[in-house]
C-alpha cells in the first residue's frame, strides 16, 4: 500500500500545476488545523464562561417589547459546560431571558452522539422559547444525519428558522424573527485573487423572502455578509462563526477567521451600518483563545432612539 502524507496524497503521485497549488494550500491548512486543535486542549480560557450585556435601542422597537431580553448562544460545536450543561444553564437562567437564539454550529460533523445536545435543547426550552438557525457545520453533516438532528430539535420544541420566520407578539404588537441558512459555497474562498463569492441583497430575498416593515431580528450564522443583511432590511442581526478571531489583540480585534484569513472585518461585539446593527458572538466552543473568553450574549431591546451600549462582561 502506498504511504500517504498528512494532506492525503500519495508520496509517489504528487500533483503538478494547479493541482500542486491545491496540494500545498490543503497541506498548510491541515497543519494549521492540527496546531489550533492542540492549542485548544491546553488553553486555560476555555474553562471560563462570560456573559456580555448589550442594550439595543431604536424607535422602531414596539413599546410592548421594551425590556424584551434575548440570550444568544453560538458555536458550541457539541460542547456542554458541566454535566448535562448545568453550568451553562445556570448562567442562562440568571439572565431571565424571554427568548433564546442559537446562531449555528450547535453540533458539528465530529459530533458522534446527538442525545446530550438534544437533552440540553429540551432544558433550554424549559426556560423560554428557543429558535435555531444552521451554521456551516450543521450543513456539513451527512443529509440523513442532519435531517435527524433538526427533527430531534423540533421534537424538543425548538423553532428551526432555516430560511423562514416567526412573528413575536406582545400586547398586539409584533417583531419579526427571521433566519437565513447561508449556503456552504458562500463560506469558501475561491476564484482569481482568492476572493469570496458575492452574497447580495437579492440572494437574501431568494433565501429568506422580502423583509417587512416591522422591526426585524435576523439570525444568520456568518457575519461576513452584514452589508447584504442590512440592505435586505434586518434591523438587528445576530451572528457567530468567527470564534472571536481566536486571539484578540488590543486595538486590532480578532486575529484569525475560520477561513484562515487574518484580521477578519467582523469578529466580536457590535457593528453598525446606519441604523442597522449586527452583534457577533465570540462563541462557546473549545478552541484556542487569547483575551477571548467563551461568551453568552444577553441583548435587551429598548423602545427609544439610541445606540447599543455594551456593559462589562460578567464572569
Amino acid at each position: 500500500m502506498k504511504e500517504r502524507n498528512s494532506a492525503g496524497f500519495s508520496e509517489k503521485a504528487r500533483p503538478y500545476g494547479l493541482a500542486a497549488d491545491y496540494y500545498r494550500l490543503h497541506a498548510r491548512k491541515q497543519v494549521l488545523k492540527r496546531i489550533l486543535y492542540a492549542g485548544a486542549a491546553v488553553c486555560p480560557e476555555n474553562a471560563a464562561l462570560s456573559v456580555s450585556h448589550y442594550e439595543i435601542a431604536a424607535e422602531k422597537i414596539p413599546p410592548a417589547f421594551d425590556g424584551f431580553r434575548i440570550i444568544q448562544l453560538s458555536d458550541l460545536h457539541g460542547r456542554l459546560f458541566g454535566k448535562d450543561g448545568q453550568r451553562l444553564l445556570a448562567k442562562i437562567k440568571a439572565q431571565r431571558p424571554d427568548m433564546i437564539a442559537v446562531t449555528g454550529d450547535f453540533a458539528d460533523e465530529k459530533t458522534e452522539n446527538f442525545a446530550p445536545l438534544l437533552h440540553f435543547a429540551a432544558s433550554l426550552r424549559a426556560i423560554c422559547p428557543v429558535c435555531f438557525v444552521s451554521g456551516n457545520h450543521e450543513q456539513k453533516l451527512p443529509p440523513l444525519l442532519r435531517r435527524s438532528f433538526l427533527n430531534g430539535l423540533r421534537e424538543q420544541g425548538v423553532g428551526i428558522l432555516d430560511n423562514t420566520s416567526v412573528h413575536l407578539e406582545r400586547n398586539g404588537q409584533t417583531v419579526d424573527l427571521r433566519g437565513v441558512r447561508v449556503p456552504l459555497r458562500y463560506y469558501r474562498w475561491r476564484g482569481k485573487g482568492n476572493r469570496r463569492i458575492a452574497f447580495s441583497e437579492k440572494k437574501m430575498e431568494r433565501l429568506a423572502g422580502f423583509c417587512g416593515p416591522s422591526y426585524t431580528v435576523l439570525l444568520a450564522h456568518n457575519p461576513l455578509f452584514f452589508e447584504a443583511y442590512a440592505a435586505w432590511g434586518a434591523d438587528l442581526t445576530l451572528c457567530g462563526h468567527v470564534h472571536g478571531g481566536l486571539f484578540r489583540l488590543p486595538g486590532l480585534g480578532g486575529l484569525l477567521s475560520p477561513e484562515r484569513k487574518f484580521f477578519p472585518r467582523y469578529s466580536a461585539g457590535i457593528y453598525r451600518i446606519g441604523d442597522r446593527v449586527m452583534e457577533v458572538s465570540r462563541g462557546l466552543g473549545k478552541y484556542p483563545r487569547l483575551n477571548n473568553l467563551p461568551e453568552i450574549v444577553s441583548l435587551t431591546l429598548r423602545s427609544a432612539p439610541g445606540h447599543p451600549t455594551p456593559r462589562k462582561d460578567v464572569l
